[in-house]
């Protein structure tokens, strides 16, 4: 089955934002987040929503919804499904490939994700042998597993990356949020993190935090909140 995919913006747009939504979501339930940053970015910025597949997660008892990858425990440190984020990445990678075909340089291609979807938009960037605009990662981690960090390419080390902490998260600890941050800075990639007052959520602040880093512009404070998961 056809996963679904939205676009945001004007499909002649000269740069590119590819934006993940977490664990249960959809791209409907992202296109929130792309619509806000859009109006404040203007038509020079088009945003790629995917939606990740349907599969049988553990830790909900094999319930099937949509998810990059499987969680198998409710330590995300522990059983990791690293084949399920190669999998994803390789989607994503795809995408990225695609806008390139169109004529698209990877410098003004960015990744961003929530949750599961920061996770993806790390590990994509990450692995592909040139280096995106950047990748921002919202409430998210990045998995330390040997068979993903020892096939890091080198043109990756070039890729800055936001890092958005929620300081009263449920479900992404402050360590897996920090060890992330550590392993990036001590690889070489330009790390900005910012920590925020709030739970597993979106919202304006930071969407401001991020688009400051990426050189955004038309930058507005009018008040934006999403939960997600």
């Amino acid at each position: 089955m056809e996963e679904e995919l939205i676009e945001v913006g004007l499909p002649t747009a000269p740069k590119r934002v590819i934006l993940l939504h977490g664990l249960t979501g959809t791209a409907s339930v992202i296109q929130p987040v792309a619509e806000y940053l859009h109006k404040r970015l203007g038509e020079d910025y088009s945003f790629i929503l995917p939606t990740a597949q349907i599969i049988k997660v553990k830790q909900f008892k094999g319930e099937p919804v949509h998810a990059w990858f499987d969680v198998k425990n409710s330590d995300f440190r522990k059983q990791v499904d690293v084949e399920g984020i190669f999998a994803s990445s390789d989607r994503i990678a795809s995408l990225i490939r695609n806008e390139i075909s169109n004529g698209i340089s990877p410098k003004d291609i960015f990744l961003g994700g929530f949750s599961q979807g920061g996770v993806i938009a790390l590990a994509t960037a990450l692995l592909e042998p040139f280096a995106v605009s950047g990748v921002f990662a919202l409430s998210s981690y990045l998995p330390l597993e040997n068979q993903l960090t020892s096939q890091l390419t080198e043109a990756s080390k070039d890729v800055p990356i936001f890092q958005a902490v929620s300081l009263k998260d449920e479900f992404i600890s402050q360590e897996m949020s920090d060890r992330a941050s550590l392993f990036l800075k001590k690889r070489g990639n330009p790390v900005l993190v910012q920590k925020y007052d709030m739970r597993h959520e979106i919202r304006s602040r930071e969407l401001e935090g991020d688009v400051a880093k990426f050189d955004f512009c038309r930058i507005s404070t009018s008040p934006f909140s999403y939960n997600l998961f």
